[in-house]
């Protein structure tokens, strides 16, 4: 059964089950960078809200043998038990922008990957990137959950995208402050007890050894922003006392290279490449560009 058979055929046994107790419909979610995302909402009759339950992973069990009846009872039992039957509190007062200001903050996306996505939501241009404000759901119920700030937004809230950057810019360097730490701490603190053993103490002694640092902010989420920071790059700079390059691991972080002449162009763009590719998600992906940052000038340029 190919995705679609299976997404009707889920569809049909899930309001077998609910009989008329549930709405049960299908929707494809637009995400970062162009990446469209299968889900299944379900709602009580009457609710405002549809929770989005995604689908990949049921198609991934349905192909590994698990029934169809038992991945509906499942689904319908996460929206039963984990899925929240009212709005959120943060939630209620969404078009007054006075209540949810203070919860407004930066992050950066791909200009050219986003193309259609911006045609609909405020944002400015930087380098090959474009800065796009999210509301942060401030909820027990939704905790972590976002809400992409769209043109229709301030249009209900009476506000240009001016105000909307500086009150965000503000929120996000004061909320989310940058947090900058040597790549092989990052890596440490990813480690088994068995993989850290592994390591050799003379592992860094070798003369051509380049530090390495990750700079994101403090929860780790959408932190590319960072490097726009007032004096963000600068401090890095000053301590390793050399100008930076940057490269853009994800929208949630970017790691800084000091310059140096064994590194070429390509040879950067090349290590950018492979971690897109290899390691982070497809909406995930920040650019494959590298950036410089001169700290002599404090600016960052392509």
């Amino acid at each position: 059964m190919n995705f679609t058979d299976f997404q009707t055929a889920l569809l049909d046994e899930i309001k077998v089950i609910s009989g008329e107790e549930l709405e049960v419909f299908p929707k494809k979610l637009n995400k970062n960078n162009g990446v469209i995302k299968d889900a299944m909402c379900i709602r009580k009759k009457g609710e405002a809200m549809a929770p989005l339950i995604y689908l990949e992973d049921y198609y991934s069990q349905y192909k590994n043998g698990v029934p169809l009846i038992t991945l509906a009872r499942h689904m319908i039992k996460l929206y039963q038990e984990d899925i929240p039957k009212k709005a959120p509190t943060s939630l209620k007062s969404f078009n007054d922008f006075e209540t949810v200001r203070n919860k407004i903050f930066c992050r950066l996306v791909n200009y050219e990957m986003n193309s259609t996505l911006l045609a609909r939501i405020p944002y400015r241009r930087t380098l090959d990137l474009a800065i796009t404000y999210y509301y942060h759901v401030d909820d027990l119920v939704c905790k972590d959950a976002t809400i992409v700030i769209t043109n229709e937004h301030l249009i209900k809230w009476k506000i240009g995208e001016d105000t909307l950057y500086h009150i965000a810019w503000e929120n996000t360097i004061r909320e989310l402050p940058c947090d900058v730490e040597r790549i092989e701490d990052t890596l440490r603190d990813l480690m088994t007890p068995e993989e850290l053993e592994e390591i050799s103490p003379s592992d860094h002694s070798d003369s051509d050894f380049i530090p390495m640092h990750i700079i994101t902010n403090s929860s780790r989420c959408m932190g590319a922003i960072s490097i726009l920071y007032p004096l963000s790059l600068k401090k890095t700079a000053d301590h390793l006392n050399s100008n930076l390059y940057i490269l853009p691991s994800s929208i949630h972080e970017c790691i800084l290279i000091p310059q140096h002449k064994s590194y070429s162009k390509q040879d950067l763009e090349q290590i950018v490449t492979d971690i897109n590719t290899t390691q982070v998600a497809p909406q995930e992906v920040l650019s494959n560009r590298v950036y410089f940052y001169n700290r002599g000038e404090d600016t960052i340029s392509l």
